[in-house]
């Protein structure tokens, strides 16, 4: 591959014997795993690896399925393009028993051209990385088809030729092989033999060895874009906590200095770095195997993460300061987490905005367990006030799960086996590192909120789509950022973009998948995505819903909703015309109370008609919310809805 794959090609056949036995395999893919400096290295060469350059349309990056040899017919050149960098199209001259180290140089190639064609890769076999068909003959083209079949073995790949072409006069002809032709070597000379004696013996003249050259696709199964299992897990506590500290050790393997050093990895803005103050939510990735064995950054890039991850653990890291509670609560509705971690500081104990998240654990039904930080500094009496407090509060009436104190990595396991009747408390530091072993043991054996059978209906359901950001890129255009909350979407789907403030509905078709900052061919449900659109026109706002035509296209403006109130400071009760922001899913918006059975206080239910007063949006019966005015908090759910249908653009 240009000036990456400058090694003489003769050194593929130095090595000694081949891979064909599995547990080689085996190893040389876990080397594989640990080799990813190359891979990161060429991908700072490419733009395409941002966001605003990758949604450039369905067309993908440069070369993406121009099989150059398939289209030699029509080429005036005896010769093919010199090779590039960029793009999915790989020159090989011969790859005949490349050594242990060569074959991982040549898999993280391979991975390379994959990510650039987005699942697909073509190697033109027997052509140099000028373009000249050199062509090989038949015993080392097999060989070579050998190689790159057991190269997209250990890049979780298919390998299929798609052709073959003889070469005649440096052109590559069609044919369709009968029989195998061996390589046949010239003889070789005699040195007794003198130059006249040579000369007047007739030698029997034979044709010279047939030269192939082949084509061949390197392809990731659909399956591939999506087979790990995703976890979202909320960071909650308060300020001063360490919930981007400890994200920032989980993720990245380097232990914080005691200044907050990990943090820096999470931070999105100048502001953020300054204060050390989280304000905006940012997510971060570590995967795990079946095997519990722990993938994150120190020694991995995020594409070798997910290669080798049966298992993605999602952190969404969410401020903790009072006066960023919208965003916190709109973090949990709209991220859809399946765990919260309650994060607390041994130095603090229970104090800030602590018992307000865990009470929007509560009324959100998201299972928690507890994180106590910063215990390496922290005296012993300190320590078992804290661990008092959290004791108390845990078995109180509004949470009734008991805390579990994990103390060795079977208790961890069991720990992720009893969430719903016990809450697990982790005492841990990110300095020293104390029981971070305990902790990631225990996230490895977490599964999903939901239950096989719920997710399994999820999946099969036509595609829907909460967006939950709105990217305007100059070229690309508009890029939404959601969750898959239903089914599966793919590249090219044509779906409904909804509802508009005039109460309508847009079609649009997907041009491309972002998931984990890498681009895939299609996205599952429980997956947060991005997505790029051919022909989106009208500009969307957060809350939207993305959706299969196959489902009934309306929209609501008043709802029946079941709340119960949990906070309410004014003297006066809750009553008609009480305006309050109203969270659903990824809604964010304000609502008015028009109707409701009887004026509330705090601690009391009741059934309640409430209106957008923004614009209309799309919910659905059973969905849970969230409201807030000041300190008037309430949660409920939603019971009935007034269906207004929409006209599709």
């Amino acid at each position: 591959m240009g000036n990456m794959d400058s090694v003489d090609p003769s050194t593929d056949d130095t090595s000694d014997g081949t891979f064909e036995d599995i547990t080689e395999i085996a190893d040389t893919k876990r080397s594989i795993d640990t080799s990813e400096d190359l891979i990161n290295t060429m991908a700072n060469k490419r733009s395409k690896q941002n966001l605003g350059c990758f949604f450039v349309g369905s067309e993908g990056p440069r070369n993406r399925g121009n099989r150059l040899l398939s289209n030699s017919e029509q080429l005036a050149d005896v010769e093919l393009p010199p090779e590039v960098e960029e793009g999915n199209i790989e020159y090989k001259l011969k790859l005949v028993n490349p050594n242990p180290s060569r074959l991982e140089h040549l898999v993280t190639q391979m991975k390379w051209r994959l990510r650039e064609g987005q699942g697909e890769a073509v190697y033109e076999i027997g052509v140099q990385d000028s373009g000249k068909l050199a062509g090989l003959c038949r015993l080392e083209m097999d060989a070579s088809i050998e190689t790159l079949r057991k190269m997209s073995k250990l890049a979780d790949a298919e390998c299929i030729v798609l052709k073959e072409f003889n070469v005649v006069n440096g052109r590559a002809v069609p044919i369709i092989i009968e029989e195998e032709e061996e390589c046949v070597p010239a003889p070789p000379r005699l040195a007794w033999v003198d130059a006249e004696e040579e000369e007047e013996d007739e030698v029997p003249v034979t044709n010279p060895p047939a030269k192939f050259v082949a084509e061949v696709l390197i392809r990731r199964g659909q399956d591939e874009d999506c087979m790990w299992t995703d976890l979202r897990i909320a960071m909650l506590g308060n300020v001063d906590g360490g919930k981007s500290t400890l994200c920032g050790v989980l993720t990245h393997g380097e232990r914080d200095n005691g200044a907050g050093k990990a943090r820096l990895n999470l931070f999105r803005h100048l502001h953020e770095i300054q204060s050390g103050h989280t304000s905006s939510i940012s997510r971060e990735i570590m995967g795990f195997d079946k095997t519990g064995r722990m993938f994150n950054y120190e020694n991995h890039s995020i594409e070798s993460i997910l290669d080798c991850s049966s298992k993605i653990i999602t952190f969404i890291d969410i401020p903790g300061s009072q006066k960023y509670l919208k965003t916190t609560v709109f973090g949990l509705t709209g991220h859809c987490p399946d765990y919260a971690a309650l994060v607390v500081n041994s130095k603090q104990g229970l104090v800030g905005t602590f018992r307000e998240h865990l009470g929007l654990t509560v009324a959100l039904r998201v299972l928690s367990f507890v994180v106590i930080t910063k215990t390496d500094g922290t005296a012993a009496p300190t320590l078992r006030r804290c661990r008092h407090q959290i004791d108390t509060i845990l078995k109180g009436p509004a949470v009734r799960r008991p805390g579990f104190l994990v103390s060795s990595l079977s208790e961890a396991e069991e720990a992720a086996t009893i969430m719903k009747d016990r809450t697990p408390v982790f005492m841990v530091s990110a300095v020293t590192g104390c029981n971070l072993p305990l902790l990631t043991h225990f996230l490895s054996r977490l599964q999903p909120a939901l239950s096989k059978e719920e997710r399994v209906q999820a999946l099969q359901a036509k595609p829907r789509f909460a967006v939950d950001g709105v990217l305007s890129v100059t070229g690309p255009g508009i890029i939404l950022t959601g969750l898959v909350t239903k089914g599966t979407i793919r590249e090219e789907d044509t779906l409904l973009l909804g509802p508009f403030d005039d109460k309508s509905y847009q079609q649009c078709r997907i041009a491309s998948i972002q998931c984990n900052r890498l681009p895939r061919r299609l996205a599952k449900c429980g997956q947060s995505v991005s997505l790029g659109f051919h022909d989106l026109t009208r500009l969307p706002r957060k809350g939207m819903i993305l959706q299969s035509p196959e489902y009934e296209a309306y929209c609501v403006e008043e709802f029946t909703a079941d709340i119960y109130l949990l906070q309410h400071t004014s003297s006066s009760k809750l009553k008609i015309g009480f305006e309050a922001t109203v969270f659903i899913e990824s809604i964010r918006q304000k609502v008015e109370i028009v109707h409701m059975e009887r004026q509330i206080t705090t601690g009391q239910k009741a059934k309640v008609k409430l209106k957008f007063v923004q614009y209309p949006d799309l919910i659905s019966v059973g969905s849970r919310l969230f409201f807030r005015n000041g300190r008037t908090k309430g949660m409920g759910t939603v019971c009935g809805i007034s269906k207004i249908p929409s006209s599709i653009l």
